[in-house]
């Protein structure tokens, strides 16, 4: 007969080895859990191997600018095909690197327009990753248009000529506008931008261009937030040629002027300019006939220019009044003075002004300079008494270099 405390004890012994079994099979499963891989998944290493694409913009991006360039950016894989395109399905162009590892589009996008962006990676196991997206260019509250002066179809001006943006509308932003703007000249030469007023700004070298210089104009505004939600409507370019220094420099105490081409004298011409004396026009305002002092650029010409007084309040029926068909102008201010072949007064050039403003000259004097003188050579007077108010046509010469300067929105 057994003991029965012995037979205790030794059902206490076979509890404790139990719960030992018990206890070394959990931690036998517990590290088998840990260690195994559910072969559905990628492990930690094949993920980061994974090939992944990013694109620019992200997928339901609005108010995209249209001209930063859309991108598709490939690691661990090269990229294997780029598709970007419009609402009508056109492809926009674009560029791919030599690695395949970034794709960037190479022309501008249309306002408010969505644009859809497929791309393709392959990995090194040479798999294939897809991923796209679709985004929104910014609308624009407005866009605003630049025009050039001289326009496009000139592509020659003399050493005079600054260079005028007028836009279509004014831009909110004038710094923004003319950070958009840019005037590369060969040689290079010193100039600045002025702002003539809210639609129009002028850019001019520090001295007269040098002959010869060659010219690029660019109003890069297309894509520009101009301010209060208005954009620029488009690029445009102009390209100009600087010809020979013409300059045509006449003193009224001698009544002549005195024609230079690249500082050597070519020309000596008795001239006739604005008479003394004033007269009030039909809405009372002043009106002087005498020629102002300063420096004109030559600005557009006219084998025949119908000239009327009514144009700057003088009737055409008055005592000094005319409407008349006049030969061989070329235009020199806004305000109406014109270098013209002026046969009735032919007696009187040389030795008194009786023109209603303008330079009289004879036919055969005012032949040759209609036929020399073009847009951007220069016409100089001297001794008169008035000045030519530097916002009349391209007066632009008749303010100092630094108060120019200060005309920049930039400064």
């Amino acid at each position: 007969m057994r003991d029965a405390s012995s037979e205790v004890r030794s059902l206490r012994s076979n509890e404790l080895r139990s719960r030992l079994l018990v206890s070394l099979l959990g931690v036998t499963l517990a590290l088998t859990a840990c260690s195994s891989t559910d072969p559905g998944e990628p492990s930690a290493e094949q993920e980061a191997d994974k090939p992944r694409l990013e694109l620019v913009p992200k997928d339901a991006a609005k108010d995209v600018s249209p001209i930063e360039p859309v991108e598709v950016r490939a690691s661990r894989g090269t990229i294997d095909e780029v598709s970007l395109t419009n609402p009508a399905g056109k492809e926009v162009s674009g560029s791919l690197s030599k690695d395949k590892a970034s794709w960037a589009s190479d022309e501008p996008l249309g306002y408010d327009r969505q644009y859809t962006l497929e791309a393709s990676i392959r990995g090194k196991d040479g798999k294939t990753v897809t991923e796209k997206s679709s985004f929104t260019t910014v609308s624009p509250a407005g866009t605003v248009y630049p025009s050039f002066l001289p326009p496009p179809k000139i592509t020659t001006v003399g050493v005079g000529q600054p260079i005028a943006v007028i836009f279509d509308s004014p831009p909110p932003d004038q710094a923004a506008a003319e950070r958009a703007l840019k005037v590369t000249a060969t040689p290079e030469t010193e100039g600045s931008w002025y702002w003539w007023d809210d639609r129009t700004v002028h850019w001019r070298p520090k001295d007269y261009w040098k002959p010869g210089t060659k010219v690029t104009v660019d109003a890069k505004v297309y894509g520009v937030h101009l301010g209060d939600g208005m954009y620029g409507d488009t690029d445009r370019t102009l390209n100009l040629t600087i010809g020979p220094a013409k300059i045509a420099t006449i003193d009224d105490k001698t009544h002549r002027m005195v024609v230079t081409v690249n500082g050597k004298k070519v020309k000596t011409f008795p001239v006739s300019m604005g008479r003394a004396g004033s007269t009030t026009g039909k809405d009372g305002k002043k009106i002087s006939f005498i020629t102002p002092s300063g420096t004109y650029v030559a600005q557009e010409k006219y084998k025949v220019k119908r000239m009327n007084s009514d144009s700057y309040g003088l009737p055409s029926d008055a005592s000094l009044g005319y409407d008349e068909k006049i030969p061989l102008a070329v235009r020199v201010s806004n305000s109406g003075i014109f270098v013209h072949a002026a046969p009735w007064s032919v007696a009187d050039q040389g030795r008194r002004n009786v023109s209603h403003g303008c330079v009289n000259l004879s036919p055969e004097a005012g032949r040759w300079f209609y036929d020399n003188f073009s847009y951007g050579d220069i016409v100089t007077i001297h001794n008169t008494a008035t000045k030519l108010a530097p916002t009349d046509g391209f007066g632009d010469w008749n303010i100092p270099w630094e108060k120019w300067q200060e005309g920049s929105a930039l400064r």
